[in-house]
Parts: C-alpha cells; structure tokens; sequence
C-alpha cells in the first residue's frame, strides 16, 4: 500500500484556494499577507497574533542559495516568457535551529505538552517576524500583478507563492529568500494491494480478527486497560471515509479533526480508499466481533495530503503544518513516499519539527522489493532531532508455513542514505483486513507495509497512554530493542530489528 511515484512536470493551480484555506480554518488573503495588526497564520484565530516564546529562539541563517531557484528550474523560469504562470515554495534565510532549541527545552525541565506549546509557538515566531519584513515587497508585487497568490507555513519558515515568470525572478533577488523551488505532483503506481470490493466484507464473514493485531500483542495490552484513551493519532493520506464504522465517533471535534486543501470540503472522504484503510489498522475501533484496529478508543485527525494518491510539495508542506500546528497529535502516521530523487531532504524538516514537539513520526519502508537496496524516501533518511537517527520506518511481514517472512514486496535495505538500518523494525503487512469506503460496514483485505505503519502508529498511541511522557526517540529505541528477532538473527535488511512485540515493549517501558 506504499507506492512508488513517477513525477509529471506539469504545475497543477490550486483549486478555489482562498475558500479552501478558509474552511480549514487558515487566515488567508490573496492580494497581501496582512490582516488588520498582523501576519495570520495557519493555526492562529483570525484578530489573533500567535504567541509568542519567553525564551530567545535559537535561529539557523540559510546562506542564499547559488542559484536560489532550484536546479533546471532556473532556467525554466528564465526562458519563460514573463506572464507565464508557476506555483513555487518560497524558503527564508531564518529557520529555527530545532536541535538546539529541544536541547534547551529538555534542560529546563519542561513537560512534554510544555515543550510541544514552545516548539511551535518558536516556529511560528520566527517565520512571522521575517514574512513580515517582507510583506511591503510581496505587497509590490502583487500590487503590479506579477504575483497572485501567497500562502505563508511555518513548520518550515516559507512561503507557497503563484505567479507569472518575472514575478518569480524578483522575488529571487530579495535577500530574505534562500531558495525557490518549483511545485510538482507526482503519480503513484499502486501493486494491486488496497482492497478488492464488496466481496471481501461477504468472505471474511460477520465477526473476524486481524492475524495482524494478534501477532503484535495488542491484546495483551488491552486486558490491561490500554486501549488508545486519551491519544491523538494523526494521519497524511489519501483522506478518510470518516463514517465507517471502525471510526465513527471518534474524529477531533471542529477544525482539528479533518483537513482537505483540494476542494475544502468540510466532511472527511477517501476518493481511494488508503486512508482509510491505513487509518482502521491503527485506530479501529473493533466493532461487532469486527477485529482490525491496535487502538480501539484514540482519536483520530486525517489531513488529506496525497489526494488520489498523488504527492505534491505544497499540499504536503499545508497537510504538514496543519497536522503540527492545529491538531498537535501524539502519533503522525505518514503512509506516503516521494519522488524528489535519492535521499532528497525536502521531506525532512517536517519530520523534524514533528519529532521536536514530542510527536512519535512512522513511515512505511515502501513497497519496491524483493530486491536489495529497494528503500524509498522519506522513509530511508537520516538525520532527525536529536540525535541525527534515521526515520523510524516499517518493513511488512506475511505468515508461511514456515512461518513469518518478509512480504515480498517489501522494501530492503541495505539504506541508500548515509548507511543508517533500514527498516528499523517489521509488522504484519500481509492478508488484512481493514476499512474501506464505500459503506459504514464494508470491508476489504489487502497487502503492503503502509499498513504495517497503521499497526506500528496504533501500537504506539498504547505506549504512549502507558507512559505520556516518553520522547519520540525513546519510544523508537524501545519499539527497536524490544523487537522480537526473525531470521536471518539480528538486524537485517529484510525485517530491521523483528516483528514489533508490544508485550515486550510495555515492560520495557514500565521499567524505565
């Protein structure tokens, strides 16, 4: 159910952008970034500024790039003729410095929900006081009409601009702006995985239980009253079919809840049918005998970031900030992969300010085996706060008579990125049952390691009730170190460090 893109060139507008920005609940204007007092950004109330932090931020000052405009695309641009129309992400020379700034947060003795409020309020801070010094000239712009459109973020201090060729090229040359870099949408090919009509609700009968759930050990954990209660798990996917009735119930409440920045339609759906399904392996909620989910009773935020199944950068970089900034959730799980080249970074400063605010992140490794070395991006980089660790990633894993195995599609290492272990560990991916749209009790069974995340995203979220205060990374280090080792012995390029045992991992955790 991960997939793998082929990129289209072609630059998509958005559609009905300020209505949809709207009704998701971001402070939008076309002809300006100010309203009334102050820059508005996605998150904040209308009339409001975004607090901001006590202490000084540390800030990270990108050099300019040379070019600014990203590879080909600058002389694209510049052989363009002048009203020729592009939609671009604008990056800032002011970032926060997020290593430093958790450092800060974690010697100060702050909570997690302390730390989480600062990192974000720190992010909004900063991009704020540099969007608005550079407001007049954006004004300029879009007062000769070289610019039309502008949506500033900040999980990362950037803008989402569209505008003709010569307006592309000035805003090039203002010193605030570190890179551009052009918008894209990519399509996925899917491996047949998601599920396969109606006919599957008839065969796997009235009540049924997910091989998946019970080979992880959930059940153990909700004996012990561990069931997902007060845990927020996020999903960037294909949308969801909010009505099913795994997940009826239990979506945040107004704006926080659902997010669409392709048509801005205010009730969740799932044109595809991933979302959902991914979402149910996390959170369903087991009903009627009905047994698919690993957390029954968190609640759940879906951002509908890959609509179609299609990744673009700046529906990412919106579905990314509104996840951080409005949901602010415990789990992200993330059942997507790019296409922007080899170990490509651009993905990065999202998990980054995700992990920063104490959120546990999980990737699927991708569905681009048998073969070695077949890991895909995001999943397969380096470098997240705050120790530089690799992205915590999941291998898929099937049942044989010999026993659990590697899925065949699975993605194996060896990592093509800095050498870092990929996957880190594995989870059921094979032969599920999950929720699929179009009806409240339909159901499909299918393949792939975007729902062995679902298992690892839900696993989590018990962890996480069993301990609020445990950091994404010694969440990771214990999902690792308590893995339940499958042949070859040790960490390997097929399963990471094993199958996840969540048993093991609850003691672990209750013995730190």
């Amino acid at each position: 159910m991960s997939v793998i893109f082929r990129v289209h060139p072609t630059i998509v507008p958005l559609r009905d952008t300020l209505a949809i920005m709207k009704s998701a609940g971001f402070s939008v204007r076309i002809l300006g970034l100010a309203i009334a007092a102050g820059l508005l950004l996605p998150g904040c109330p209308a009339g409001r500024r975004s607090p901001s932090p006590a202490r000084e931020t540390p800030v990270l000052v990108l050099p300019v790039g040379d070019p600014v405009i990203e590879g080909t695309f600058d002389a694209l641009v510049r052989s363009s003729p002048e009203n020729r129309p592009f939609r671009v992400l604008v990056d800032l020379t002011r970032q926060v410095d997020l290593l430093r700034l958790v450092q800060e947060l974690r010697q100060a003795g702050l909570d997690k929900k302390n730390r989480r409020r600062t990192v974000i309020e720190s992010l909004e801070s900063v991009a704020k006081l540099q969007q608005q010094e550079l407001q007049p000239f954006l004004d300029d712009l879009m007062d000769r009409g070289v610019l039309g459109y502008i949506q500033p973020v900040a999980i990362v201090n950037r803008l989402i601009v569209e505008g003709n060729a010569a307006g592309i090229l000035e805003l090039s040359r203002h010193p605030a702006v570190a890179s551009i870099l052009p918008d894209w949408t990519s399509e996925k090919r899917l491996y047949g995985e998601n599920g396969r009509g109606d006919s599957d609700s008839a065969l796997l009968g009235e009540s049924f239980t997910s091989w998946g759930v019970d080979a992880i050990g959930a059940p153990a954990l909700w004996r012990l009253g561990l069931r997902g209660q007060g845990v927020v798990v996020a999903a960037i996917d294909t949308g969801v079919f909010g009505d099913h009735e795994q997940l009826q119930g239990r979506m945040l409440p107004e704006r926080r809840g659902w997010f669409d920045p392709v048509e801005g339609r205010q009730d969740p759906y799932d044109n595809h049918g991933h979302g959902t399904s991914v979402l149910s392996m996390a959170v369903g909620g087991n009903v009627a005998g009905k047994i698919v989910g690993v957390a029954p009773e968190a609640r759940w935020a879906v951002a509908l970031g890959n609509w179609n199944n299609f990744y673009s950068r700046s529906r990412m970089t919106l579905a990314a900030d509104w996840v951080l900034r409005t949901v602010r959730p415990d789990v992200v799980i993330n059942a997507w992969s790019d296409s922007h080249g080899d170990c490509s970074s651009f993905d990065l400063p999202f998990i980054n300010a995700w992990k920063a605010a104490g959120m546990f992140v999980v990737f699927p490794a991708g569905n681009a085996g048998p073969g070695s070395g077949s890991d895909e991006s995001p999943a397969n980089l380096s470098g997240t706060v705050p120790y530089g660790g690799p992205v915590f990633s999941t291998g898929g894993l099937e049942r044989s008579e010999f026993g659990l195995q590697v899925f065949a599609n699975s993605s194996r290492g060896p990592n093509s990125c800095a050498g870092q272990p990929f996957p880190s560990i594995a989870a059921p991916g094979a032969g599920l049952p999950f929720a699929y749209p179009p009806a409240p009790a339909h159901y499909g069974t299918g393949n792939g390691t975007s729902l062995a995340a679902g298992l690892v995203g839900g696993a989590a979220a018990l962890l996480i009730q069993a301990d609020p205060e445990l950091t994404p990374e010694e969440l990771e280090t214990i999902l690792i170190r308590t893995a339940r080792d499958l042949p070859p012995e040790g960490h390997d390029s097929d399963t990471g460090a094993g199958i996840l045992d969540l048993p093991a991992a609850l003691h672990a955790v209750r013995s730190r």
